[in-house]
Formats: C-alpha cells, sequence, structure tokens
C-alpha cells in the first residue's frame, strides 16, 4: 500500500519508558510483522538519543535495516516538539512516493495531523490511521469529570486527530461508533481492529498451576476497583482463605491504601511492582484464577492475555468486558462487590473441572480471535483503505 509506515506514539511516551515498564516487546511485535510490507519504518517518540537503544533488543535484521527513530532530543517544549518532529519526518520520509502515518493510541497523538500535513505539502500521497486501544476521553472524563480542564483538552486533541484522519480505528464496534457520533464521521472512515496477544507456550491445565494463586495486573487507580478484590479475599471461608494468595502486579497512586486496606483487613495479597511482559505471561500460565474488578475498560490486554494463557478468568460484569468474556463460557462476569467476588473464588477453587473447562475455552476462542496472526491482516487493510480514501 505504501512504502513508509510512521508510527507516532502517544505524547510523553517512549521507547526507553516502554522496556523499563516491560512493555515493549509486547506492543512491538504488532510492527515487527508488519515491517516485512514497508520499505521504511520510521518511529516518532517523545524519549532522548537513548530511545533507539532502548529498542535495539526487539528488531530483527531486517527491521533494524528499515527503522528510524525519531525523538525529542533536544526535550522542546509542546508547540515547538510538534514542528521539529513534523519537519523531521518529512526529510525521512523525503525520498517516499506513498506514507502511511499511524498513532498508536490517540492519547495526546495530534501531532500526527501535523505530519500528515506537512507530507502532503510536499506532495506525498498519506493515509492517515488514528487508532486507539479505548476512548481517550471517555477515561479522563470517568477520572477527572466531564467538565474538567484535563476532559475538555483531551476532547479538543481526539476531535482534531479523528477529524483529520482518513480511517479511525477503535479496538471494539462499540468504540467505532461513539467516535463516529462524536465527530461526525461517516461510517466508511471507522473501522475494528482488536487489540492483540502473543502467545507461545501451551496453556497448562489446572493440576499443573500454583494453588490458590490468584492475580490481578493493571495500574492502580480508583477506576480498577482493586479495593473489591481485597475484600473479596478477606472474606473467604477460613478454609479456603488459608490456602489463597492474591497477588497484585502493578503500581499507580492507589497503592499505599490499597496496602493499608489490606492489613488491616489481615488479607493474603501480594503487592509486586510492575513485572516485564515475559514474567508476566508466565505468571498467567501458573496461577490457578485471573480476577478482575474493573469499573470501565476498552479493550484490556491484560485480560485477554490471561485468557490466552488458559487461567480462568473472573471479572465484573463492566464496560468493556462483556464484549471478550463470554459469561459461563470462557470465563465469569458477576456483580462487583466483595461479596459476589468472594462466593464466586471459593466456588472456583473447590471446582478444577470447572476451572479447566473455562480456562480451555479462553485459551482457544482468545488465540484464534485475537492471535497476532489473525489481527495482522486486519490491520494491513486499514493501512491500504487509509491510503484509498
Amino acid at each position: 500500500a505504501a512504502d513508509t509506515l510512521v508510527l507516532v506514539l502517544p505524547g510523553g511516551v517512549s521507547l526507553r519508558a516502554w522496556a523499563e515498564s516491560g512493555l515493549l516487546a509486547r506492543e512491538w511485535a504488532l510492527y515487527e510483522g508488519l515491517q516485512e510490507h514497508y520499505q521504511r519504518v520510521v518511529v516518532v517518540t517523545y524519549g532522548d538519543a537513548a530511545d533507539p537503544e532502548a529498542l535495539r533488543a526487539c528488531l530483527s535484521p531486517a527491521m533494524a535495516a528499515k527503522l528510524q527513530v525519531i525523538s525529542n532530543t533536544h526535550g522542546l517544549g509542546t508547540h515547538d516538539v510538534t514542528a521539529s518532529i513534523s519537519l523531521r519526518v518529512a526529510q525521512a520520509c523525503a525520498e517516499s512516493a506513498a506514507v502511511v502515518v499511524k498513532t498508536h493510541q490517540m492519547i495526546r497523538s495530534d501531532v500526527a495531523v501535523s505530519i500528515t500535513e506537512s507530507l502532503r505539502a510536499r506532495g506525498v500521497a498519506v493515509g492517515l490511521v488514528a487508532r486507539g486501544a479505548h476512548l481517550w476521553t471517555r477515561i479522563v472524563a470517568f477520572e477527572h469529570g466531564t467538565e474538567s480542564p484535563q476532559a475538555v483538552a483531551a476532547a479538543v486533541q481526539e476531535g482534531n486527530l479523528c477529524r483529520g484522519a482518513d480511517v479511525v480505528v477503535g479496538t471494539r464496534r462499540e468504540m467505532g461508533e461513539g467516535l463516529a457520533w462524536r465527530y461526525g464521521l461517516e461510517a466508511s472512515r471507522c473501522a475494528v481492529v482488536p487489540n492483540y496477544v502473543v502467545t507461545s507456550a501451551e496453556p497448562k491445565p489446572p493440576s499443573e498451576r500454583e494453588p490458590g494463586l490468584l492475580v490481578f495486573s493493571g495500574k492502580l487507580v480508583a477506576r480498577k476497583r482493586v479495593g473489591i478484590l481485597i475484600q473479596a479475599v478477606a472474606q473467604l471461608p477460613e478454609e479456603t482463605r488459608s490456602k489463597v494468595l492474591l497477588r497484585i502486579v502493578g503500581d499507580g497512586p492507589e497503592r499505599a491504601n490499597l496496602e493499608a486496606m489490606a492489613k488491616e483487613l489481615g488479607a493474603p495479597v501480594e503487592f509486586v511492582p510492575r513485572v516485564s511482559h515475559s514474567d508476566l505471561i508466565t505468571l498467567f500460565s501458573s496461577c490457578t484464577l485471573f480476577v478482575q474488578a474493573s469499573e470501565l475498560e476498552g479493550h484490556p490486554v491484560t485480560v485477554l492475555e490471561a485468557m490466552a494463557s488458559g487461567a480462568a478468568v473472573l471479572v465484573a460484569n463492566s464496560q468493556g468486558l462483556g464484549s471478550i468474556v463470554t459469561h459461563g463460557m470462557n470465563g465469569l462476569r458477576i456483580e462487583a462487590s466483595p461479596e459476589a467476588f468472594a462466593t464466586a473464588i471459593d466456588e472456583l477453587l473447590r471446582d478444577a473441572d470447572w476451572r479447566e473447562v473455562i480456562g480451555t475455552a479462553a485459551a482457544n476462542t482468545t488465540r484464534a480471535e485475537f492471535g497476532l496472526s489473525t489481527v495482522l491482516p486486519q490491520e494491513l487493510r486499514v493501512h491500504q483503505r487509509a491510503l484509498t480514501l
């Protein structure tokens, strides 16, 4: 479809930050697959001169030969860095006849519009793909209030990006419809490409998993309602509670409060900082249950990865989870209360056959629908479509 792919990371995000948080290998897997279809790949980040080195370990020789990283090497402010990046991307694409510009997320990514306009002014055919894993403005409004300065600023930036894009991509149909309604987009300009999972090892049966290990992974913010999980394990019958450990993987502003809650309740909880993606997959492959009580999600990768690893998954019946967890088939969706979670955890831990049935179904359905080999062709079709609109 084009000879060059320009990938725009979210504002403020760097490759080094991805590497330090353990996310780089997972996030880069898609672009390693895409490189076969492009002569040149340009990555726009907001890190410093160390960013290319952070990426080196993830690169195949073929990708290394094609890649150019454009970062904020001079520490410029928002306005100056937008102008600088647009000019440097145009220079990097000077020999390109056709370019696909794609955002990795919609979060503070309206610089992609400036890049697209700069390339088109030089006579380059450009298709702009505005992709997001979740409705950024909805999350911001939920966390800060619908009339907050943060929500207003997010709406302006998200709107500029979506209206300037040739194709707007969401990870769920409902997300695409929401963006189309908000910004007056025609249906032909919207597409759905789900998040993907990277799978390797075969799922383990319950007999090979660590007995009583419950896992939550995610950012420790109020929206995730991790406190429900802590209260739930504290309410388990003594016989069950004595054999259970809830391992909470992640960091965030709620951590201190959650640690205090666990201590006060005497709950069997262990807090672990963020780990690498490979270590996280190993944890999902060995846990007895994956649990999440989040109030609002987009298309949660951690839930998908836990399912792909064959874990029995127990989640709240909340927005964003119904599209991937089919209750009673490949997981359980229940009321978001400590009592409901305690009951479900207790019953699941007492029934290994039940866990194996839903864990096996979760692995099969998730790998088939969201495996990288399934999602990659969908991604390429969107790139082609962006250049023809």
